[in-house]
């Protein structure tokens, strides 16, 4: 509960979702505050809030520092659009895909750089990996333009002990290089024709350092790679088409009315 009175409700829009409530919010005729804040001036702005903006400052500057807003903020790495009125609606909205540049306006909300945020076509490459499996496709806007999908045997741990157990486990790392290796070069074979402007990994997360150390194409784009990662149990084709949506997906922090949207959500099933 924020010293302004007001409870935070995070909730997860979908693409279609968060289109259909910057529409809401254009068509509300209440003046706001809005605010982009791209992802390398996140905390800079929320300084700069309490000169800028009085007497809303205060407010929007401890609704962004609440722990719930900066953990998903860190998480996402993508800057923040702020949409806050006094007496309506209070968002802010952590985007799939970075904020471009720092802009502030009063008046009508500002929806129109979010929205074209949102719809523009991007190519994405998308990593899964898990012990034994992995999916990489790339994505020209919705449409799967290239992908492969493969398995790699790597033995159970043993438990017999003794040389046994040292030789297993010995055998079990050289299979687990050898499947770094293959899938490495199967994200050097997809991913250096199309060059994705951004590149998500889901799986096994403790797969993700290792896989690096052995594919040179990743290291020279770390820079694309998103901070997110996506929550997937199977690396399959089926997970990669799947997956697409998750990554389009946003939060949304909402007090007040704007609480309304999420118990609406609720009742009529995911955005």
């Amino acid at each position: 509960m924020l010293a302004l009175g007001l409870a935070v409700e995070q909730t997860t829009f979908s693409k279609r979702g968060l289109l259909a409530l910057l529409a809401q919010l254009r068509a509300s005729g209440s003046d706001y505050v809005t605010l982009y804040a791209s992802p390398s001036s996140f905390s800079r702005h929320i300084t700069e809030l309490a000169i800028e903006f009085s007497p809303l400052a205060q407010e929007i500057r401890e609704a962004l520092s609440t722990k719930a807003v900066t953990r998903e903020a860190q998480r996402y790495g993508t800057g923040a659009v702020v949409f806050w009125s006094q007496s309506q609606d209070k968002l802010i909205v952590l985007p799939p895909f970075a904020v471009p540049g720092d802009r502030v306006f009063w008046g009508r909300p500002e929806t129109s750089a979010l929205h074209q945020l949102l719809e523009k076509e991007r190519t994405l490459g998308l990593v899964l990996v898990t012990w034994g499996s992995y999916a990489i496709g790339v994505f020209e806007g919705d449409r799967l333009e290239e992908s492969k999908t493969g398995t790699g045997y790597i033995h159970k741990r043993h438990r017999k002990g003794g040389r046994s157990e040292t030789r297993f486990a010995r055998r079990t790392e050289e299979q687990k290089r050898d499947f770094l290796r293959k899938v490495a070069h199967r994200i050097d074979e997809r991913f250096r024709s199309h060059r994705p402007e951004q590149i998500f990994f889901g799986g096994n997360r403790l797969i993700l350092k290792p896989l690096l150390k052995e594919c040179p194409y990743l290291q020279s784009e770390a820079r694309q790679i998103s901070k997110r990662f996506l929550n997937v149990r199977y690396a399959d084709r089926e997970a990669l088409l799947g997956s697409l949506e998750d990554v389009h997906k946003s939060v949304v922090f909402s007090l007040g009315q704007a609480a309304k949207a999420k118990s609406e959500q609720d009742e009529g099933g995911a955005l």
